[in-house]
């Protein structure tokens, strides 16, 4: 049967509370009988010692004679004390016994039969003159206020555990409701979560490390969903936008030259081949990094000289780098590491492309490549425009562009470097960016050497 955690707290409380309690009651109990046990007894033994000893000095006070009245003296006080003495010589005839009428004035003397009875020997010089008889109610001869001084012991040991376990049960509720009270918090949170109300955070309220670590990744799962959600809100816009305006375009010119506003030439066949060209290159890096991120675009890994990589890449770019006058300075060594040669000329296209396309005319572009660690570091270095502050944290952002307008005057899209960080985090390193702006920028990108 499912229950609540504050339910199950107080359950487990109790239950191991009673079993305290009643484990220690157990052994209280125990323990003060045993030590009460042999109190007892040995206080009997003294008192039976006592009379035995009264009964010798009486003996030799007399000359060796018993005295009835001396002897009925002793039984009277003895009976007083639950005892009933009954006096023998060695030939076994009673010297003296109890009467029938002091029998019945001593309450605790009833059922004489059932009594337990101990002979002990009187002996003059180790020489026997008589046999005493002592009958007792019980083995230890407990008397009535050794059998109240019992009972009240238990009930006050029952009254002790009544107390303390009712005590339990409140110190229980009090701990249960204070634990369970974040957990439910929690539940509410998460539910909220759940249906889509990131805005609220949990305050951390208890002592408890754990019911805190949990706090804090609730948090934190709250604030990154939430900005998942952003991101996603705002990707679904950035798309719509970046297909609507070629669409648009398209759909503007084949209405025109329906209409018989323009005339179907060349020229204006080439530009719509050209809008359907970028519609499909968008697209198609859509899925890039879709299927990158998702990680069912696979690597396949090789060892690659990442020189000779990084070397070829330029080459490509030999003509842009001539045409703005860039001076590139290009530091390297040889490192052999297993990567997706593909994937990675990707990332240095990407960053190369991005590095001379905002970085003037005579400029300068510096191109490092090193090991640090167990990690080969890539850095690709321009004094070009630079990109402010606030727009750093998000240049890895779907479709995110510091200036939309200059982006897309230059064929930007907003996606190159989301999809440099997706191959990059795919082969286990990571990229970061520094820049200022119209100071320049750096671009930075760690792989791993045992990768």
């Amino acid at each position: 049967m499912k229950r609540q955690i504050r339910t199950q707290l107080i359950i487990s409380f109790i239950f191991l509370m009673l079993l305290i309690i009643g484990l220690i009651s157990l052994m209280t109990m125990s323990l003060v009988s045993d030590h009460f046990d042999k109190y007892v007894q040995k206080k009997h033994d003294t008192t039976l010692t006592a009379y035995k000893n009264e009964l010798k000095v009486s003996y030799l006070i007399n000359n060796g004679t018993w005295k009835p009245a001396k002897v009925k003296k002793i039984g009277v006080r003895a009976l007083q004390d639950g005892l009933i003495l009954v006096l023998k010589n060695t030939d076994n005839k009673i010297i003296w016994e109890p009467s029938q009428t002091l029998l019945h004035r001593a309450t605790n003397t009833k059922n004489i039969d059932s009594m337990n009875k101990k002979n002990v020997a009187i002996k003059i010089n180790s020489k026997k003159v008589a046999l005493v008889q002592f009958s007792y109610n019980d083995a230890l001869g407990y008397t009535r206020h050794d059998v109240a001084f019992i009972n009240d012991l238990r009930i006050s040991l029952a009254g002790i555990s009544i107390f303390v376990f009712l005590v339990a049960i409140v110190i229980a509720v009090w701990i249960a409701r204070d634990l369970s009270r974040p957990l439910r918090q929690i539940v509410s949170f998460t539910q909220a979560v759940a249906s889509g109300d990131y805005r609220k955070q949990l305050p951390q309220q208890t002592q408890i490390v754990e019911v805190n670590e949990l706090v804090n990744v609730t948090n934190e799962l709250s604030r990154q969903l939430s900005k998942n959600q952003a991101l996603r809100e705002r990707l679904s816009s950035d798309i719509a936008h970046e297909l609507r305006t070629p669409l648009t375009t398209i759909q503007g010119s084949l209405e025109a030259m329906i209409d018989g506003i323009w005339p179907i030439d060349e020229a204006r066949l080439v530009s719509l081949n050209d809008e359907v060209i970028r519609l499909t290159h968008l697209i198609n890096n859509i899925e890039n990094i879709a299927s990158i991120e998702h990680r069912e675009d696979k690597l396949i890994k090789v060892d690659t000289d990442l020189s000779k990589l990084i070397q070829q890449v330029l080459n490509n770019f030999q003509s842009n780098l001539e045409e703005k006058r860039i001076t590139l300075d290009y530091q390297t060594e040889k490192i052999i590491v297993a990567i997706d040669p593909n994937k990675i000329n990707q990332v240095i296209t990407n960053l190369l492309s991005n590095a001379i396309k905002f970085t003037q005319t005579k400029g300068k572009i510096i191109i490092k490549l090193k090991r640090v660690a167990d990690n080969v570091v890539l850095t690709i270095e321009d004094n070009g425009s630079g990109i402010a502050e606030k727009d750093v944290p998000h240049v890895f952002d779907h479709f995110y562009m510091a200036d939309p307008a200059r982006n897309r005057q230059q064929g930007g899209q907003g996606i190159g470097l989301a999809i440099v960080k997706a191959i990059v985090v795919a082969h286990g390193g990571s990229v970061s960016v520094d820049s200022e702006l119209g100071v320049g920028t750096i671009f930075t990108v760690k792989l791993p050497l045992n990768n």
